[in-house]
Formats: structure tokens, sequence, C-alpha cells
């Protein structure tokens, strides 16, 4: 016997329950954050008091995500409200030229801040979906799996971006871009690529024009950055950075134009079955006339 539709839980549009997503997000945003607010301290960037006041909010968060992941509303909605100011003062700190960008905070605390403060940028977003998700169906989750390679593709496409573009700011290999906007073009380019991955499962024409738009912006720069003439060859990298920097530009190149041709398909096969659909609606019941 089938459970009827007052049974039968709602399903999410993630492969995963959206308060999964919540809490693995959430967990990652607040470890980077704290990791990024200890290099921020140390470089003087912020004071003693601004540091036990971000101290306190993370442990709040924290618990909000806890809480969230349990079931309670409130909870996701300040977890959500604690990752888009996260993501605004992440913004407006280091992608923004000044004295805290981020060209002049890796300098003064290392290469891994540059990582940590573009990886910032997909993790709070991801909470900021997540919790949205979260207030109607945070337990529901699309049972079709066809699309699970989708999104293992782009969590490693996104990690590679990432390190691609941390890379690059070494170098200073963003063409006639400068630091600051060259790493946030990348981190909001990884993010997208991701929220598209997760949607795709559920809406397919909304996830796959995401990926499409995503991964062509980032086609586009690796083309512009390292095939044209004026730009720096994969062999450049590789001598100047090691081979493995140079195989991780390749890898995200070729994943991400994968992903697009792949998305284009997606959309395509979309529009061709919504434009049979009013055919058969017609004919349907001139058949089941015509058996009368």
């Amino acid at each position: 016997m089938r459970a009827g539709p007052a049974i039968r839980r709602r399903s999410g549009p993630f492969v995963i329950p959206a308060r999964v997503l919540l809490l693995s997000s959430g967990l990652l945003a607040t470890g980077l954050a704290l990791f990024n607010l200890y290099h921020e301290f140390h470089a003087k960037q912020v004071d003693l008091i601004y540091a036990v006041i971000a101290v306190v909010i993370a442990v709040i968060w924290l618990v909000a995500l806890i809480a969230g992941f349990g079931g309670s509303r409130l909870a996701v909605f300040f977890a959500g409200t604690v990752a888009f100011v996260e993501f605004g003062v992440i913004a407006s700190t280091h992608f923004v030229v000044g004295p805290s960008d981020i060209d002049t905070f890796w300098k003064a605390e290392g290469l891994p801040v540059a990582a940590v403060d573009m990886s910032l940028i997909p993790a709070c977003m991801l909470v900021m979906v997540s919790a949205i998700v979260c207030w109607s169906t945070p337990r529901g989750r699309s049972r079709r799996l066809t699309m699970l390679p989708v999104l293992l593709v782009a969590l490693v496409g996104a990690t590679c971006v990432i390190l691609q573009a941390t890379d690059d700011i070494r170098r200073a290999d963003f063409g006639a871009a400068n630091a600051e906007d060259g790493t946030f073009a990348a981190a909001v380019l990884a993010t997208a690529w991701l929220i598209g991955a997760f949607w795709i499962a559920r809406v397919r024409r909304t996830g796959a024009l995401i990926i499409a738009l995503s991964t062509a912006g980032i086609s586009y720069s690796f083309v512009t950055l390292h095939l044209v003439k004026r730009g720096i060859p994969i062999s450049a990298i590789a001598s100047h950075s090691g081979a493995i920097w140079a195989v991780v530009a390749a890898g995200a190149a070729v994943l991400a134009a994968a992903s697009f041709l792949f998305s284009l398909g997606v959309v395509a096969l979309s529009l061709r079955r919504s434009r049979r659909r009013p055919a058969d609606a017609t004919v349907k019941p001139l058949r089941r006339g015509a058996q009368g």
C-alpha cells in the first residue's frame, strides 16, 4: 500500500537533506571564519574587542547551526543571517582595494589566508541557500541520484578554481584585473557552480543554466589568461609554481568545459521535452474519445 500525499515526506531540491547541507557548510564556514579572524588579529587588522565579539558570535553561530539541524526555524534564520553578514564583511574587507585587501593580507600572513578568504564566499552562500530551503523542507531530499556525478564534479572543480586563483594571486596573474577583483570573481564563479550543481537534481533547467553561466566564465578566464599569445601558458605555471599547480589549473578548465557542455545538453533536452508536452496533452483526449 502506497503512502498518501499527506503521509509522504516532502522531497527537497538537493540530493542531501537541506539541514545536512546547512550543518556541513556552516561548520566549514565557522572554521574558516575563525582561521581568518586569527590572522586578522595577528596582522593587527582588528583589535582585541573585535576579536572577542567575533569569537562569541562564532560560538552562537555554531549553536544555531546545531539547533537548526534539529529543526528550529529561529536557529535556521539566525544561521542564515550570520552567514549573510559574514559574507558582507569578508567581501567589503578583503576583496576591495585598501589596507586590508587580500593582496596585502596574504603577503603578511601567508598564501593559505587567500584560499581561506575565497573559500568563505561559497561556504557562506551555501549556508544562506540551505537556510532558505530548510525553512520549508529541512529533511526532504531529491531521490534522483542521476545528477550526483554533476555535484561531485562541481565540488572538485570549484576546489580547483579556488586553488588556481590562489596560485594566480601569488604570480599576479589576473590579466588586466587586480588581485581583489580576480580572486572575488573566481570565488563567485565557484559559488555559482556549486549552487547550480545542488539545484540541478530537482530543478534541472535552472540548475543547468547556473552551471552553464558559471563554467562559461571559468572557461573564458582560462582561455584569456593561459591560451592566448599574451597569456601565461601552462608550461610557465609548471616551471614557476610547480607541476601540481599546472595540473590544478588544467583540471579546473577541463571540468568547467565538460560541465558547460553537459549543462547545455540538459537545457536543450529540457526545452525539447517542454515543447512536446502540449502536443501530447491534446492527443491523449482524442485517443480516449476514439476508443469510446
